[in-house]
């Protein structure tokens, strides 16, 4: 799959071990690397995550159609070994366009605020703009980036149907505004959905930043 197209592939090749662990098996990117930039915040790693360049030029027309649209993002942190995870993010938009008032009616669920917090942009414009932050992410404790090189990992799915992702990523964010925290099994069976053959009328967009290391990560 290159950056930003929609592919469909076989289902089996893409989900995760029956034990929902956060192995991602993330399909290669041939397209330029998405730019990406790793800070360290109280001893967590956030990630800035620059979309607006690759984007869908018709992505704000589709979010447009007057019906209740979802974007789905999973940001993952890859190590260039092939080994699982270390780290990941979900996140999930609501985006309803108003033809009366001519506005969007976002509803953004995340760690941060799981129940919800909603926006109402004016014009396509400002939806681009907070579009293109969208998979902005906190990657969790700067000590659990990987020791060697790796890659920061988006997946977005525009309009997934699947009950059973949204059920799961509910769960996720659920657990995540617990001290505890979300379980990796949870997280990883959001991650098998998202990483599943799309469905006929979603669209799926994924990239995949330079390759990074702990040690260039900024203080």
């Amino acid at each position: 799959m290159r950056n930003g197209l929609r592919t469909h592939r076989p289902a089996a090749a893409l989900v995760l071990a029956a034990s929902a662990t956060l192995a991602v098996a993330f399909p290669s990117a041939a397209a330029d690397p998405v730019a990406v930039a790793l800070v360290v915040r109280a001893g967590r790693v956030s990630a800035a995550v620059d979309l607006a360049p690759v984007l869908p030029k018709d992505l704000e027309g589709t979010l447009g159609n007057g019906l209740r649209n979802v974007v789905a993002i999973l940001v993952a942190v890859v190590p260039a070994d092939g080994s699982a995870p270390p780290a990941a993010h979900a996140r999930v938009l609501e985006v309803l366009y108003d033809v009366w008032e001519e506005t969007w009616a976002v509803t953004i669920r995340d760690p941060q605020s799981p129940s919800g917090r909603r926006q109402v942009l004016r014009t396509p414009a400002e939806l681009h703009r907070m579009l293109a932050r969208a998979a902005d992410a906190d990657l969790g404790p700067a000590a659990g980036l990987p020791a060697g090189p790796f890659t920061v990992d988006v997946r977005i799915d525009v309009n997934p149907v699947s009950p059973e992702l949204l059920a799961q990523t509910r769960e996720y964010l659920a657990g995540a505004a617990r001290p505890a925290g979300s379980s990796r099994s949870v997280l990883g069976t959001i991650a098998g959905y998202l990483l599943r053959e799309p469905d006929e009328e979603g669209e799926s967009l994924f990239f995949r930043s330079r390759t990074l290391t702990a040690a260039g990560v900024q203080p």
